[in-house]
């Protein structure tokens, strides 16, 4: 995933519908008991008030460097003039309505000592607003459609998006291209049918479907049930996802160092999102995004957001670490392998004195690693000299799915190689994990032909290890650092037989 997409929030504007909602925090220091009842006396330092539910969606937006218009419904009261009053203050456009029949819905909490939360109270009218308030928020919406990228529904089950809200959103958006994401309960769960994406709380997901054990069968009920691309937000656990071609991939959570406060890190993980499908990013590239932008914002009290640099960093301290990973597994090579690529030179070196030839082979990644080796070989590496014998067994696909369509998958290279190889050829045989039954049946040929082998591995070597010539292990679990590990040494092994074709000269 390139950082620049980070750039194009700016030209990003997302709509935000739903439950608007004022986060009370009330900060203190608790030093005894109360003489009236066994509970904690809280003295009161600091209060603090902040934009919750569809509010802090459209917050997170807006700190991510994107552009967000807000709709809602607040009660006639001084809660409902703080919410306005800081959205101006945000800068969030919006349209918010007052309902003299409700509440503005207040999460109050009070929090001791070291944002120990001790109690919330919630204040809220969770009846479905009248059908004049409906019709007024959906006009907005139908209003500004061609003026926005993208549609973040944000339901608390407080009144405002009802069934047929919900289902007047996604018609519209469907016939002007707009995604639509949900942040939705689990009683609303039939609203939602073809949304771009829903992202429920692992909580949420068990209700929603009743399976409280299976993620792959949870995941998959919801796609069949909505026709919806789902992430299941996991926690610590990192975010499922599964999309609509029946796929399923588990993004790792951020390495986080400490969790502090969820509190509204679905408002985050959404809003993060929205903003990734918004800008062209495919579904796991957004949920990684939104992954990492909710191990951010856990790590910060109370309802809290992440700026755009915030994320970008995340992204940049990753790559140092797969980087400062590749160099460790590197470390143990030369700590014990340097003999062994070694000898490998000298046998490719002795090879090529006697006029043998090296055969390459290993699926996948391996048959890409395979056929780099030969091609190295054949071309040149970095000295002017002739092309040397080398075959790659991984590119006839005429002669590969014929083996394997007369005899098996596991015999296209033992097969090639009864036509190709002669006693003191090199066999070269590469798999990550030293236990590839095509790879192994091959080494065996080979050793019956009285050709040389060599392996080229990972983990502990598998069956290989005590199978070949010379078997050079990379000691790790970790496939993309075996693999990175197999082109360094390749490259190794070109630069020793260049070194020595150079000498000869």
């Amino acid at each position: 995933m390139k950082l620049n997409f980070l750039d194009k929030f700016s030209d990003k504007c997302v709509f935000v519908i739903g439950d608007i909602m004022l986060d009370d925090y009330l900060y203190g220091q608790t030093t005894r008991i109360s003489p009236e009842a066994p509970v904690p006396v809280v003295k009161i330092h600091t209060e603090e008030k902040i934009l919750g539910g569809a509010g802090n969606s459209a917050n997170n937006i807006v700190s991510l460097g994107a552009k967000a218009y807000v709709a809602g419904i607040v009660g006639v009261d001084k809660e409902g003039k703080i919410i306005k009053d800081l959205l101006k203050e945000k800068k969030i456009d919006s349209l918010i309505l007052d309902d003299p029949t409700r509440p503005t819905t207040i999460k109050r909490r009070i929090v001791s000592g070291n944002n120990y939360q001790l109690i919330r109270l919630d204040y809220e009218q969770t009846a479905d607003i009248s059908p004049k308030l409906e019709e007024k928020l959906f006009n907005e919406l139908k209003n500004r459609i061609n003026e926005i990228d993208a549609i973040l529904v944000s339901d608390y089950a407080k009144g405002v998006i009802t069934e047929k809200l919900m289902r007047s959103i996604i018609r519209l958006a469907k016939d002007h291209n707009v995604k639509v994401a949900v942040d939705g309960k689990p009683n609303h769960l039939s609203f939602f049918k073809n949304c771009d994406l829903i992202t429920p709380n692992l909580k949420e997901a068990i209700e929603m479907t009743g399976i409280d054990q299976d993620i792959i069968d949870m995941g998959e009920k919801l796609v069949n049930t909505l026709n919806s691309n789902v992430f299941i937000t996991r926690g610590a656990e990192g975010i499922s996802v599964f999309d609509k071609t029946g796929k399923h991939t588990h993004i790792p959570p951020l390495n986080l160092k400490k969790i502090i406060d969820v509190t509204g890190a679905g408002d985050t993980v959404i809003a993060a999102a929205i903003l990734g499908m918004a800008s062209g990013l495919d579904l796991i590239e957004t949920a990684t995004m939104a992954n990492y932008a909710a191990g951010l914002v856990v790590q910060k009290p109370g309802t809290a957001t992440i700026l755009q640099e915030e994320l970008r960093g995340v992204f940049k301290s990753e790559i140092s670490h797969y980087l400062k990973e590749s160099i460790e597994v590197k470390e143990k090579i030369i700590e014990n392998q340097l003999d062994k690529i070694e000898k490998t030179a000298e046998l490719f070196i002795k090879a090529y004195e006697t006029g043998n030839k090296i055969i390459a082979f290993g699926n996948g990644g391996s048959a890409a690693d395979a056929q780099h080796l030969v091609g190295e070989l054949v071309g040149r590496f970095k000295i002017e000299r002739k092309g040397l014998p080398a075959i790659a067994l991984t590119t006839d696909s005429s002669v590969i799915t014929a083996i394997a369509n007369d005899y098996g998958y596991d015999m296209i290279f033992e097969r090639q190689l009864e036509a190709n190889a002669v006693k003191n050829d090199i066999v070269f045989g590469i798999s990550t994990s030293g236990n590839s039954p095509n790879i192994i049946n091959a080494l065996k040929r080979a050793k019956k032909l009285g050709c040389k082998t060599i392996g080229l591995t990972g983990k502990k070597g598998g069956e290989m290890a005590g199978l070949c010539d010379v078997c050079i292990v990379v000691p790790s679990d970790n496939t993309p650092r075996i693999q990175e590990a197999h082109i360094a040494i390749i490259h190794i092994i070109c630069e020793l037989l260049d070194k020595h074709l150079s000498l000869e000269k």
